[in-house]
């Protein structure tokens, strides 16, 4: 199954259908810790606990 990161979902469907939100988790981002996924949209990338990429380097950066 494809997955997208909050931004690309936003951008390719118009809405955020939370593929990768809750992977990470609020105490361990408060300790900046995020885990690496892969986004049909922009590669692998980390995200940040509601889906969204926070990866400088990924295909599409920026697109905060």
């Amino acid at each position: 199954m494809s997955e997208f990161c909050k931004q690309c979902s936003i951008l390719i469907f118009g809405e955020d259908f939370g593929n990768l939100k809750g992977i990470s988790k609020p105490e361990d981002a408060e300790k900046n810790i995020y885990p690496i996924v892969i986004c049909e949209g922009c590669g692998p990338i980390q995200v940040n606990p509601e889906g969204e990429c926070i990866s400088n380097d990924c295909l599409k950066a920026p697109h905060k």
